[in-house]
C-alpha cells in the first residue's frame, strides 16, 4: 500500500470553495481536492487496495481518517466507482423495472443486497446501473452525508458526447488505464457501445478495441488516459485502423496544476461534466 504525505487541514485555506472527488477503483483509491477558483490548487493522492473487498474497504476507511482534510466541509463531494459489473439500459426500462432484477437477469451472481447506483445519460435516454456492496455505500454516505455517487463510465461518456460534432458520424473513445480500459462508441444522437475490459498485455487491449470498432462507419478512434499505455497502443492500432488519434487533455484543467496530469482521466474530467 503506497501512500503520500497526509492531507492536513492546513493545506487548504477554505474547503467550502473546494470539491472533493474520490475514485474507488477495483484495486486502488484516488482522492482529489480542487478549488476551481484558484490556480494550482489541485491535491492528489493515490493508494493501492487489497483485492479482497472487505479488506479494501478497511483500507479506504483508514486512509480517509488518516487524512483529516478529507473530513472538512467541502462545496461538493463526489465518488466515482469503477466496477466490473454494470448494465446500460433505456431509461424507460429502468423506470418500469426493479434495478436489481434487471442486473440479476444480466448476471445471476449479482448480490440482491447490493445498492444500485443509477447514472442518467439524458442525451441518449439511457441509464447506467451499477451494483455496489452496501457496506461501501453505507460508509461513504455516513462519512459524507451529501455525497454524489457515479460509475466511472458516467463522466467519461458525458465528456465524449460533449466533444462530438453534430451529425451521425460515429467515433470511438478509449480511456486507457494500466490494466483496464473503457470504450465508448457513439454519435451525437445514439450511444452504440459502452464497455470496460481488463487486459494483461497491450495486444489484449488492442484486440478488444478492434472487436468493438469493426463497424466501418466509425470515423475515428480517440485514445486517452494512461500515457504510457496509450503510447504503446496507438502505433499498433494504426496498423489496423486508419484514424487513431490521442484525446487532448482538457485545457480547462491545466490551471489546476501539475498534479492534474497524474490523475485518472475520468477523475480529472469530472468537474467538467457536472
Amino acid at each position: 500500500m503506497t501512500v503520500s504525505t497526509p492531507l492536513t487541514k492546513e493545506l487548504v485555506g477554505n474547503p467550502t470553495y473546494c470539491r472533493l472527488d474520490i475514485r474507488i477503483g477495483t484495486r486502488s483509491l484516488d482522492v482529489m481536492v480542487y478549488n476551481p477558483l484558484e490556480d494550482n490548487s489541485l491535491l492528489l493522492r493515490h493508494v493501492e487496495l487489497s483485492s479482497d473487498s472487505a479488506e479494501g474497504l478497511k483500507q479506504i476507511e483508514t486512509f480517509i481518517y488518516d487524512n483529516p482534510l478529507l473530513l472538512s466541509e467541502f462545496k461538493v463531494v463526489t465518488a466515482l466507482v469503477e466496477s466490473r459489473k454494470f448494465l446500460v439500459v433505456p431509461t424507460a426500462l429502468s423506470e418500469s423495472c426493479d434495478s436489481i432484477k434487471l442486473l440479476q437477469e444480466a448476471d445471476s451472481d449479482t448480490d440482491a443486497r447490493a445498492v444500485v447506483i443509477e447514472d442518467n445519460l439524458d442525451e441518449f435516454e439511457a441509464r447506467i446501473l451499477t451494483p455496489v456492496e452496501a457496506s461501501t455505500i453505507n460508509f461513504l454516505r455516513r462519512t459524507f452525508p451529501n455525497i454524489r455517487l457515479h460509475n466511472t463510465l458516467y463522466p467519461f461518456t458525458r465528456y465524449c458526447h460533449a466533444n462530438l460534432t453534430k451529425g451521425n458520424t460515429s467515433k470511438a473513445f478509449v480511456d486507457m488505464r494500466e490494466k483496464s480500459l473503457d470504450i465508448v462508441v457513439m454519435n451525437s444522437n445514439a450511444l452504440e457501445l459502452v464497455n470496460r475490459f481488463e487486459y494483461r498485455e497491450i495486444s489484449d487491449a488492442m484486440f478488444y478495441i478492434l472487436k468493438c470498432t469493426e463497424n466501418e462507419e466509425i470515423a475515428e478512434i480517440l485514445i486517452g488516459g494512461n500515457r504510457e499505455q496509450r503510447d504503446l497502443l496507438m502505433p499498433e492500432l494504426r496498423k489496423f485502423r486508419p484514424y487513431v488519434m490521442p484525446m487532448i487533455f482538457p485545457s480547462a484543467m491545466f490551471k489546476a496544476g501539475a498534479e492534474s496530469m497524474k490523475a485518472p482521466f475520468d477523475l480529472i474530467i469530472l468537474p467538467l461534466c457536472e
